[in-house]
């Protein structure tokens, strides 16, 4: 699929890779709407807001897109947050309130978005040589393979969706959408900008090459791959150096 001329809705779209896809798929010519919760769009895209974990407010902001450009073409399904914590300590349980909510934006969301833009773009008329309706790329995360001490909820949530990345593309093929996933590694983005010096020199000792953190460029490149490859369905791309981080890291362990 060709994203010139195309309706591309972003969720997370107004800051981190989000931005990085939006700016870029403007570039490209298409019709660019963010949603996220706060701040502001990249120039050159519309902005909804939305609170992805809230299906009603994922409901109306599909609605609005269609309103206001009459389809959805593309679908970069990656608003999403962070959280770390362990499951249980010497002195008590751990957050399962915080738990859930992780859960509830980063995996109900996503599926919350995954489902009302299906079915949107089931109504879209067929185009290109393969008769495209529409594609879905999620956001998953080095941590859909690999989750590290301490990051239970973030893990289940991003290894459940790119498990369900299959899953969507087997239910959404009769319609002729494509539904693929990026799982970037370590990148330079808000989530991680809390993360101590230490921390970032740690996690980026085990990236192969380059050994640097990752870019909204780069984000943007790996689904612009996945827009324009029509044979490429149901896939979840690396994108993280080949990078295989440890079970726990020095500075979680306190050594």
């Amino acid at each position: 699929m060709d994203p010139a001329g195309k309706v591309a809705l972003v969720t997370g779209g107004n800051s981190g890779l989000g931005a990085g896809a939006a700016t870029h798929l403007a570039a490209l010519g298409a019709s660019v709407v963010s949603c996220d919760v706060a701040g502001e769009a990249p120039t050159g895209v519309d902005f909804i807001s939305c609170d992805v974990s809230d299906e009603a407010s994922v409901k109306a902001t599909v609605a609005e897109v269609i309103a206001r450009h009459g389809r959805i073409d593309i679908c970069c399904n990656n608003a999403g947050v962070g959280g770390l914590g362990p499951i249980a300590t010497p002195d008590g349980p751990g957050d399962i309130a915080d738990f859930a909510r992780v859960i509830g934006i980063n995996l109900m969301g996503a599926a919350h978005v995954a489902a009302h833009v299906g079915h949107a773009m089931i109504a879209n008329e067929p185009s290109g040589p393969d008769g495209e309706r529409g594609i879905i790329v999620n956001t998953c995360s080095i941590a859909s393979f690999e989750g590290q001490e301490g990051m239970g909820a973030y893990t289940a949530a991003k290894a459940a969706l790119k498990e369900l990345t299959l899953v969507w593309a087997r239910d959404l093929s009769r319609h002729a959408i494509r539904v693929n996933a990026v799982a970037p590694g370590f990148m330079a983005t808000p989530l991680v900008a809390m993360l101590p010096p230490d921390l970032v020199d740690e996690l980026l000792s085990d990236v192969e090459f380059p050994k640097r953190a990752g870019t909204g460029e780069d984000f943007a490149a790996a689904v612009e791959f996945l827009i324009r490859t029509p044979l490429v369905n149901g896939e979840v791309l690396r994108l993280d150096g080949g990078a295989r981080p440890p079970a726990r890291t020095q500075w979680a362990s306190g050594q």
